[in-house]
């Protein structure tokens, strides 16, 4: 089970990657999937609610139901890597997740080269988060 984390901590952090250029919002899981762009727009929190907003549609994110954080580091059949947090309840469910820019694709999303400076706001917030009120790194690997 995962350790309950503390809701001003993820109010800091959806604040933190909210600010990062190209982040990218999933919401859902196997019978639906929302994948949104916050275009930079920082989270805004009121009564309980992360509230994120962009040019076309926003999102409503109870704290409360946030009971883990994992930063993620997963294999992936298009490109060698996937860079992103991870947010769970209780049940350790998804509930969303935040992908960085990935350092093997292109702002089209075509493979390139990897290029380390696409890295850099993945690994610096990592080492930010990582270790404090129950945040934890995971690294997934793919079944082939």
């Amino acid at each position: 089970m995962t350790d309950i984390v503390d809701a001003a901590l993820i109010e800091e952090l959806l604040l933190d990657l909210s600010r990062i250029p190209q982040m990218l919002f999933v919401l859902g899981g196997e019978g639906a999937v929302a994948e949104m762009f916050a275009d930079g727009n920082e989270v805004t929190v009121t009564d309980g609610y992360a509230n994120v907003k962009a040019e076309s549609w926003h999102i409503h994110i109870k704290l409360a139901d946030i009971s883990g954080t994992q930063f993620v580091e997963a294999e992936d059949h298009g490109t060698p890597k996937l860079y992103y947090v991870r947010f769970s309840d209780i049940t350790e469910e998804t509930l969303f997740r935040i992908y960085f820019p990935n350092p093997y694709m292109d702002e089209r999303g075509n493979p390139i080269p990897f290029q380390p400076l696409r890295l850099v706001a993945f690994e610096e917030k990592r080492d930010k988060y990582v270790g404090r009120g129950g945040i934890v790194m995971a690294y997934v690997q793919r079944d082939p």
